[in-house]
């Protein structure tokens, strides 16, 4: 009977040794499941704040090639708006100059008719005083 015993307790401890054997493994399993499924999520969300940044990388740069497209074409429609706007003001005032040129040669011709109309008044007066000159020294020869 003691043997049986000692044989049944022997064979409990066994079984008693292999289920804590068995339960150690589960452990050790179960913890190497829980590390791997901790560095899967670690590892996915490396993965994805990396894209993200990757994403936002590309937006951004597209969004500042839009803006410096849009700044560029802002800029050249308002720079083409300042030189027709200059061309507009210059070509005014070139108008306005040739106008007033126009003028100053119709004065200086006006200018050129009076003083020929007043060289012609001179030179009749005087031609009228050589005549009257001569006439005179014609009379005192003839008085002789």
């Amino acid at each position: 009977q003691a043997m049986t015993n000692l044989s049944q307790a022997l064979q409990k401890e066994k079984e008693r040794v292999e289920l804590m054997r068995k339960f150690t493994l589960w452990r050790i399993q179960r913890a190497k499941a829980s590390q791997e499924e901790y560095a899967n999520k670690i590892a996915d969300r490396q993965f994805r704040t990396t894209l993200m940044k990757k994403v936002w990388a590309a937006w951004r740069s597209l969004s500042e090639e839009k803006w410096k497209d849009k700044v560029a074409r802002a800029c050249q429609l308002r720079a083409e708006d300042v030189c027709v706007q200059l061309t507009n003001d210059y070509e005014a005032k070139i108008a306005e100059l040739t106008a007033n040129l126009e003028q100053m040669k119709a004065e200086i011709v006006r200018l050129h008719s009076e003083r020929d109309q007043y060289e012609d008044t001179m030179k009749k007066a005087f031609m009228r005083g050589v005549c009257a000159l001569n006439l005179e020294a014609m009379s005192m020869f003839q008085g002789k």
